[in-house]
């Protein structure tokens, strides 16, 4: 394997940066499926470990770091106890603040007390963290030569607009991986890739040599902590994959059912009451979580026991026991919740319901697909919340008519298939584009097409459609992975004769005329000559679709000269 440079690379890396829990696992050629990755990691409070740890930053007063996962959360519950945290940034569960949000370069995210911090330090130090404690790994182990043998590629949902992809590039960047290293992979693709390769044994259920078969149609359901994202692929001849349905998704997580979970503790102990224990006691609410999570791995449908969780000291002392009676009784928990010697105890009707709500959503929008793609066989279903007993259940109950693949390590299937793609990006031949682009002009107005409210007339007495919409490519179009370039012209406005600037637009809308409040601004690209320039040029435009990020670059046609220039998504 080759990088951009052409200098050949052994050792992939891969960062899953998830919404609540993160980690890294590497591979060396040739034997790409022998994966490493860290010890598992632990935790203080409520006595879990995992193989990620959880996505969570801990920084000093002055705002330089100090701990992440298990051991920031740990150390912020002590600071809590010691009542010396007030002057600490704790920030977690953060990812989603990428989830359709216009992010940009200096965009402000709150930690759990309401401070804010720009959302690039704080993804850039997380970021910075895994991928130290990664070559650390590699460097004990015995495999690092350099650095710069590493090729990294970091995981983002696919669901997720240029602009957040492009955020998470400039995070990985300032915390110091080489622009040149760093590859992105888009998650479904990455855990379709990691079953097509992995062997019989670790498939939990259903058959994996079916799921290689060429022409074998399936879906890949990807649900983590966050986001479920959805894509259709094709197994081609040659053993790679085609996308057959743009990638759809939605705030689907596991991280919902979570929420379901904490509003019974508003109906119990009053509004806010989860706010209150994080001030006065985070240790309990960290224990309450953890509890929580290891508990939702084993619900399953018609589950038998009940879950049976202690109560704060903080939260027994807000309300007195009568209180919380009368709150329980009065409210959907009635015949749910019952007090049992200073401890809750959760029917398992209840804890069923916590799941209902995103389960609807995923079930919904997987027979939405389905009915617009013909002869899907199989489902593949992966990540955190995949792992989910009732999760999977809903999936064979609802589905039985199409077979159920899931893998062995189901949590995993994400990160490994990074590596994998980032050994062969080639893994993936073509995509199907999410939304049609285009870029915003002044055309000449037409009054059978253009809005009469757009019409101005510019500084030669020509009449102009204000923000016209002209289109780049269509959605919904299937282009190949190495790239469909699209080129364009443009020239200087009379105003501005030494550059132009553009203003690149995505839309759900086939055939848009204007730039209306359905567009989404993906970025801005500025071509331009030196100023002691005195002749006539035009600028030519190169776009590039169909990897997993959107490549740019212009030519002026005066100079000749070409701006490899990187669409500003970020301004």
């Amino acid at each position: 394997m080759v990088d951009h440079s052409g200098k050949s690379i052994n050792l992939v890396v891969a960062i899953d940066f998830g919404t609540t829990y993160s980690g890294y696992v590497f591979s060396m050629t040739p034997d790409v499926l022998k994966f490493y990755g860290p010890q598992t990691w632990n935790s203080g409070h409520g006595g879990m470990t995992s193989l990620k740890t959880p996505t969570s930053l801990l920084l000093n007063p002055d705002q330089t770091f100090n701990s992440f996962g298990f051991e920031a959360e740990d150390k912020f519950a002590e600071l809590v106890a010691d009542e010396n945290h007030h002057e600490f940034y704790l920030f977690q569960r953060f990812k989603m603040e990428l989830h359709c949000k216009n992010i940009k370069k200096h965009s402000m995210i709150h930690d759990v007390s309401g401070k804010a911090l720009t959302a690039m330090e704080v993804f850039s130090l997380s970021i910075k963290y895994l991928k130290d404690h990664c070559l650390k790994t590699i460097g004990d182990r015995g495999f690092l030569r350099s650095s710069n043998d590493v090729k990294f590629v970091l995981t983002v949902p696919a669901i997720w607009n240029d602009r957040s992809k492009q955020f998470m590039r400039a995070a990985a960047v300032q915390a110091g991986i080489d622009d040149a290293q760093l590859t992105l992979a888009l998650e479904p693709e990455a855990a379709s890739i990691y079953c097509q390769r992995e062997s019989l044994e670790n498939m939990r259920v259903g058959r994996q040599t079916e799921l290689t078969n060429p022409g074998t149609r399936y879906m890949v359901v990807d649900i983590g902590g966050g986001t479920a994202d959805f894509s259709v692929h094709e197994v081609e001849d040659e053993g790679t994959l085609t996308e057959l349905y743009r990638a759809s998704g939605g705030p689907y997580g596991g991280i919902y059912v979570d929420k379901e979970y904490l509003k019974m503790y508003d109906v119990i102990f009053g509004k806010d009451a989860i706010g209150q224990l994080k001030k006065e006691d985070m240790g309990e609410y960290l224990t309450i979580i953890r509890e929580f999570e290891a508990k939702k791995r084993t619900v399953t449908a018609n589950y038998g026991s009940c879950f049976v969780t202690s109560m704060s000291a903080v939260l027994n002392e807000m309300v007195a026991n009568e209180k919380k009676i009368q709150s329980i009784q009065s409210s959907y928990l009635r015949d749910k919740v019952s007090l049992v010697k200073g401890k809750l105890k959760l029917s398992p009707t209840l804890m069923e319901s916590f799941f209902k709500d995103s389960l609807e959503n995923i079930i919904d929008h997987v027979q939405n697909i389905l009915k617009s793609v013909e002869d899907i066989n199989m489902i593949l279903l992966v990540g955190g919340y995949g792992e989910s007993p009732l999760v999977q259940e809903t999936f064979r109950n609802e589905f039985t008519n199409l077979q159920i693949i899931i893998p062995q390590d189901c949590n995993l299937a994400v990160m490994k298939g990074a590596v994998l793609f980032g050994h062969n990006p080639m893994s993936i031949t073509a995509r199907i584009l999410r939304f049609t682009y285009g870029v915003s002009i002044n055309y000449e107005f037409d009054s059978n097409r253009h809005p009469r409210e757009r019409r101005f007339t510019d500084k030669d007495g020509v009449e102009r459609c204000r923000n016209a919409f002209q289109k780049l490519i269509d959605k919904n179009v299937k282009v190949p992975s190495t790239g469909r370039i699209v080129t364009i012209g443009h020239i200087p406005p009379p105003e501005s004769p030494k550059k132009y600037i553009l203003s690149v637009y995505c839309t759900e809308k086939n055939n848009p005329i204007v730039v209306d409040e359905s567009c989404q601004r993906v970025g801005i690209l500025v071509v331009s000559v030196p100023e002691h320039f005195a002749g006539i040029w035009r600028g030519r435009e190169k776009y590039e679709f169909g990897m997993t990020e959107i490549k740019v670059s212009a030519i002026v046609k005066a100079t000749n000269k070409t701006f490899q220039t990187t669409l500003d998504l970020l301004e």
